[in-house]
């Protein structure tokens, strides 16, 4: 037995072998572990340095951030104080804001709605749309959607009721209305939803509203994304300190209008489409439009100063009593130049002035359809916007026909602050049309 050898077991190496590797040198894959974390941390650092603190002093020192994500809009120096660019719908309103636009005051919610915050528990009227929609120069109780708030609630605001929510942005299009229905009406579950869009279809554009939403589909989210930082808004402010441009072309040569008449049609159907997946009413507003206002943009025009001048010589011989000459002014304009939607307008205006309103409007809608990009809702926009209708079977409400029942002369100018825009007679008119309109469907 002495000279016999002790043989070591194999299990024994193995139990011993990772003391011999915790005593000595680190394992590779310890090593490249350390590596990682090292590199991970000197990235941390490297934010933190670059990015982390520079945005903490940034919104420490609070600078007014405006130019950046500004957009001026109505020729309103306070605009950029209310409209902010936004990377899918190009721009809407800036939540929490109350300011002075266009000599009226504006206050928008937390969600950016003209308005207070909505109640909670209560029914949804969910209005969507243009400046109609958002009350163009009238203040916010002299809004339709206000207005409507008030036919449905009765005298008691503050109780159970009705929420209208007023979602009109100044300056939508079709295109816009129905992103932000596939955003909003999920989100709000309305009962019904208001639309009223066409005014700003024919603006002239070096690209429609469905071109620029093509050329930022791969960018609006890092857009988006970006623009939450506060440090890179401002960096952005500084390095590049351009002034907001107003999103219509001043430039007619080459321009296309926002949203073509087959798209129109296309995003009205949609919108339904998004109402009827809701499983809510879709009340149509055609658009108003003031046909007796002066054509708008002229000076665009090689020559507008001939028809400025054709405008002085028929406005001086209405004056003076010589309708006649007044009437053969117009005439003559037409015959020389057929095409022209200022002569079409100028012998709207001299007929409608003569007493055949009729005649005079008919001649005045031909203008606003001669017209390359008019500011105004086409009539041939608001036949398709009615052919939806009748195809969706949605119930669809004129406001101009309404503006004529109630006008208190033979024409509703009286109705309308501009071109289009009701004033708050006409808004009241809306809002009891389609107080009627919600309480016929509930019928």
């Amino acid at each position: 037995m002495r000279g016999k050898k002790t043989r070591r077991r194999p299990d024994a190496e193995h139990r011993t072998a990772p003391v011999l590797q915790e005593t000595g040198a680190a394992s590779p894959t310890h090593r490249r572990r350390r590596k990682l974390w090292f590199r991970l941390g000197a990235l941390v650092l490297v934010l933190l340095v670059v990015w982390g603190i520079p945005e903490l002093v940034v919104r420490i020192a609070k600078p007014t951030l405006e130019t950046y994500r500004a957009i001026r809009f109505g020729g309103d120096p306070n605009s950029l104080k209310l409209f902010m660019k936004d990377a899918q719908l190009h721009w809407k309103l800036r939540p929490s804001v109350e300011t002075e636009f266009l000599q009226t005051t504006v206050r928008t919610d937390r969600y950016g709605f003209r308005g207070d915050v909505p109640v909670s528990g209560r029914r949804v009227v969910l209005c969507l749309g243009d400046s109609t929609v958002f009350g163009y120069r009238v203040e916010q109780a002299d809004s339709f959607p206000a207005r409507l708030q008030f036919r449905l609630n009765g005298r008691n605001p503050s109780g159970s009721g009705w929420n209208v929510v007023n979602a009109g942005v100044p300056g939508y299009s079709s295109f816009q209305v129905r992103l932000l229905a596939e955003k909003l009406v999920p989100r709000w579950k309305p009962d019904v939803i208001v639309v009223c869009v066409g005014n700003n279809e024919a603006c002239p554009v070096a690209r429609s509203d469905r071109q620029v939403a093509a050329d930022r589909a791969l960018t609006s989210r890092l857009v988006s994304l970006l623009s939450a930082s506060r440090f890179l808004v401002w960096g952005a402010e500084t390095v590049c300190p351009d002034q907001p441009q107003p999103f219509i072309s001043p430039v007619l040569e080459n321009a296309v209008a926002r949203v073509s008449r087959d798209e129109f049609g296309e995003n009205v159907r949609a919108i339904a489409q998004i109402a009827r997946a809701a499983n809510a009413k879709l009340i149509l507003l055609s658009p108003p439009v003031n046909v007796y206002w002066k054509p708008m943009r002229t000076d665009q025009f090689a020559g507008w100063e001939k028809w400025e001048g054709i405008c002085q010589s028929v406005r001086t011989a209405w004056n003076a009593g010589e309708r006649e000459k007044a009437r053969e002014i117009a005439n003559t304009a037409v015959a020389k130049y057929p095409d022209s939607y200022v002569a079409l307008w100028i012998q709207g205006i001299v007929v409608t002035d003569s007493g055949d309103v009729e005649g005079g409007r008919e001649l005045l809608e031909q203008s606003i359809e001669h017209h390359p990009f008019p500011e105004n809702c086409k009539r041939s926009y608001r036949e398709v916007l009615a052919q939806v209708a009748r195809e969706e079977k949605i119930p669809c409400l004129d406001a101009n026909s309404l503006f004529r029942s109630h006008a208190e002369g033979p024409t509703p100018q009286s109705l309308y602050l501009d071109w289009c825009h009701p004033t708050p007679q006409g808004h009241g008119i809306l809002a009891s049309a389609l107080f009627e309109a919600m309480r016929s469907e509930k019928d």
